[in-house]
């Protein structure tokens, strides 16, 4: 199954880094934003409803093309990386409705290891 191409829209994947600052708190930063090429719509359905509650209107389906494999590093994260080189982990983020030059408004949830990779994105 092929995505559609009039509903692809241009998003920004940016990868997280946890720094720690003077005091010894932590904080997440961002790296430099990647494009991807993807369709996005609101979640519903029973299953996100009961899985996430009254968060479910701060959710989105991110749905992504291409071929990946899912390759594991030895702190035992999950990485999902296409064949372009792209590397996608849970908790990073992503610009949906914020250009590239700015911090993301949603971060990666869950991904969903589907034909297509599915991820649900979370806002900020």
């Amino acid at each position: 199954m092929r995505l559609r191409q009039s509903r692809l829209k241009t998003y920004y994947l940016r990868k997280k880094t946890v720094c720690k600052d003077s005091e010894g708190g932590t904080h997440p930063e961002y790296a430099f934003a990647e494009e991807l090429s993807g369709e996005s719509w609101p979640a519903s359905g029973k299953i996100q409803a009961e899985q996430y509650g009254e968060r479910l209107s701060y959710i989105y389906n991110v749905r992504l093309g291409g071929k990946y494999n899912i390759t594991s590093d030895e702190k035992g994260i999950i990485h999902y990386v296409f064949d372009n080189g792209r590397d996608i982990v849970e908790g990073d983020g992503i610009c949906l409705f914020v250009g590239k030059e700015m911090n993301p408004d949603y971060r990666i949830i869950s991904i969903k290891p589907y034909s297509h990779l599915r991820l649900e994105v979370e806002r900020i």
